[in-house]
């Protein structure tokens, strides 16, 4: 039986609302004067921004040469196309149709995007055509372990997962430079099943969630009998643990020089020697690192050891906190959403303005604490859409920065207010006047700031 267009509309027509809401791309509705009246749960899932920042704005008044106005203008439909979308403030590839009246009249316009990570590594793919079919291959399996390990449309997570795409098929150590709970272990993962190690083990230590007397037993292994209380059969330590494959030692600073001295004697020479015996056992594997402490502060003030941190740092790796990645923070909000309403069996959304309460939200705790604030408001909340009072957020949500990189309180200040700015500068997709306000500082003191400390957001590829 073949229905008409009238009667699967008629079909639809209930469901309509709905099915936009579950289709995965983002989906933006103008009307015929231009401003915004729908978008999609995906759009605010990929774009990281709350229905409530979107509807009822004009285009016309920000954004003149966005293609859905361009759409409303000519009537004509745009397909498939690449190219920079003046509201968002980067590249994507989206549709964009003409909503037609009986009368044939433009209405309004409908657009149709795909900004996620596979556009993205699509079109790092194409970068590398010129390989021929085996770096090709070789690539996609790197990029796509990457980007499906790290969960990101950030520009700068993106950039650090480009760089990571480069160095992880080397032997080159890498360090990842990052507060607790940003992703340093998930990254780390990514590198060792990107690289040519992958069918060998991963093996990861939190250096200083282990007594300083009992991390060395740990990391290089003991025979019977080493000390009071070894066990009868000795042990294999996490470097043997690891052979041919990634060690992946965490928070690398809060390890003794004692230690220090040990793990660099075995970065130089490659072998190991267990507690309680004068035998070399060469160990193969690649080491990443990792931590939340300033290294360099520490090597002037003898506290790491130079020759250790030169061997470690070869690559390093600085990856933003959450708050520093807007667009990511909605991301994670409902990809942790997703997870746990099947984990609890529940049928729940999330509000607008829930997800604007999560914007605003400082996050010390990174994705670590977000996760664990989404996991909580799925427990708690006793409707069908949370709301900001399921969430449980810490109260004092002022800037944390972890260990100030200089003690000169002068200095100090002035670092913090230029990474306070440069958060707002982010968070307003580098509008000006948006970031002000973020601040609620005057325009003029904001531009004698941006003067101060030398922030040119002219070529930014977000700015607006």
């Amino acid at each position: 039986m073949r229905y008409s267009k009238n009667k699967v509309f008629q079909l639809l027509k209930d469901s309509f609302p709905d099915i936009l809401e579950r289709i995965n791309d983002p989906i933006i509705v103008i009307d015929k004067d231009g401003y915004v009246v729908y978008v999609n749960a995906a759009y605010e899932y990929q774009l990281g921004a709350s229905r409530g920042q979107v509807l009822r704005k004009n285009l016309y008044h920000k954004y003149p040469h966005d293609k859905l106005l361009h759409v409303l203008k000519t009537g004509q439909p745009i397909e498939a196309e690449e190219h920079y979308n003046e509201t968002l403030g980067f590249d994507i590839v989206a549709s964009f149709l003409p909503i037609k009246g009986k009368d044939g009249q433009v209405n309004g316009v409908i657009g149709v995007g795909n900004i996620g990570s596979v556009y993205h590594l699509n079109k790092y793919l194409r970068s590398v055509k010129s390989q021929g079919r085996k770096g090709i291959k070789a690539s996609i399996y790197k990029m796509h372990d990457s980007f499906s390990k790290v969960i990101s449309q950030d520009q700068k997570m993106l950039y650090c997962i480009n760089v990571v795409s480069k160095v992880a098929g080397t032997e080159a150590s890498i360090m990842l430079r990052g507060e607790t709970g940003s992703g340093k272990e998930v990254l780390a993962q990514a590198i060792h099943e990107a690289s040519e190690r992958r069918t060998y083990p991963f093996v990861a230590i939190n250096c200083s969630a282990i007594p300083e007397t009992l991390l060395e037993s740990e990391l290089f292994g003991y025979v019977a009998g080493a000390f009071t209380g070894a066990k009868s059969s000795g042990k294999i330590g996490k470097l043997e643990e690891a052979q041919n494959g990634t060690l992946f030692l965490d928070e690398i600073g809060d390890i003794s020089l004692n230690t220090q001295v040990k793990l660099l004697r075995f970065t130089q020479e490659r072998y190991i020697e267990k507690l309680g015996i004068n035998k070399r056992i060469p160990v193969n594997v690649r080491i990443i690192s990792a931590t939340n402490k300033n290294l360099e502060q520490m090597v002037q003030q003898g506290e790491f050891r130079s020759d250790l941190y030169y061997r470690l740092n070869v690559v390093p790796i600085f990856i933003p906190p959450l708050r520093e990645r807007f667009a990511d923070i909605s991301l994670f909000a409902f990809y942790f959403l997703n997870n746990y309403i099947k984990k609890y069996g529940k049928t729940i959304s999330m509000s607008p303005d829930a997800i604007e309460c999560l914007q605003d939200y400082h996050w010390p705790g990174n994705v670590r604490e977000l996760k664990n604030v989404i996991e909580h408001a799925v427990i708690m909340c006793q409707g069908d859409t949370i709301t900001p009072d399921d969430f449980k957020l810490s109260k004092n949500i002022g800037v944390q920065q972890g260990e100030p990189s200089n003690l000169c309180l002068n200095t100090a200040v002035e670092e913090l207010e230029r990474k306070i700015i440069n958060a707002a500068l982010e968070k307003a997709y580098y509008n000006r006047s948006r970031a002000a306000k973020y601040l609620g500082i005057s325009r003029n003191s904001f531009y004698a700031k941006l003067k101060k400390y030398n922030i040119d957001i002219k070529d930014q590829p977000t700015a607006k």
